[in-house]
């Protein structure tokens, strides 16, 4: 697992090349964010997914943020072979996102 800052170029090169991963659409000044970070960053430390964190801030790419109809952060895009999956907005318990992320690398797998 990697936890990937990206740039519109970089996830739409992602998304081309049909990768699989949590994309997750955050801004600076979110306090849910910034724990959600916390989260990826204890998942990481503990290697239980092989998955991809990919984070989008969205005040640095609106064009993407309105593309995916980011409305909330942080939203959440589980994205299988270049398509999204699921969607989640607000803050997600890490139980609950290895879970997620175990699933999404259960559909990669296929």
């Amino acid at each position: 697992m990697a936890i990937i800052h990206a740039d519109k170029q970089l996830f739409d090169k992602m998304v081309a090349e049909k990768k699989t991963f949590l994309a997750d659409f955050f801004a600076t000044w979110c306090g849910p964010c910034k724990m959600l970070g916390r989260v990826f960053e204890s998942i990481d430390k503990k290697s239980e997914v092989n998955i991809d964190i990919v984070k989008i801030d969205i005040d640095k790419e609106p064009e993407l943020a309105q593309k995916y109809n980011v409305s909330v952060v942080p939203t959440l895009y589980f994205i299988a072979n270049g398509e999204s999956v699921e969607t989640m907005s607000g803050f997600v318990p890490e139980e609950a996102l290895v879970g997620k992320l175990k699933s999404l690398a259960e559909k990669n797998a296929e």
